[in-house]
């Protein structure tokens, strides 16, 4: 009586993990496919935060570049609101006539004049 003639004969140890490698190079490539898919074609710009203007609890006022177009956004309890677009060289141009300094200039080298104007590094108190 031959009794394995009609079963299914079981894969080997080496069969079983060629499958397994098989199915997760397969998942592999659909996930960066899936990746390039989410993410689109090369994005056009990277969003640059210029200023950030807090206006109240969960509430600012934010200017963002995106290339060269700078866009004025209101920000409110988890909505959005986009209130202007205009080039960056004007907005540029709007800081400098406002006194605020030109993007990319900081606070840092005025506190540093500063601090040199005042006569030393720091001028904290000794520890009592």
């Amino acid at each position: 009586m031959n009794v394995g003639a009609g079963a299914a004969a079981t894969p080997s140890f080496w069969q079983v993990g060629l499958a397994l490698v098989v199915v997760l190079a397969l998942l592999v490539m659909v996930l960066r496919l899936l990746q390039r898919f989410q993410n689109g074609a090369k994005p056009a710009g990277a969003v640059r935060v210029l200023a950030v203007r807090r206006l109240g609890p969960r509430r600012d006022l934010q200017f963002l570049q995106v290339g060269d177009l700078v866009h004025t956004l209101y920000r409110h309890d988890g909505a959005m609101v986009v209130l202007g677009t205009q080039p960056a060289a004007t907005w540029d141009s709007c800081r400098t006539r406002l006194g605020e300094p030109a993007a990319g200039s900081g606070l840092g080298p005025r506190l540093q004049a500063l601090v040199a104007a005042a006569g030393g590094r720091s001028r904290r108190r000794p520890a009592a």
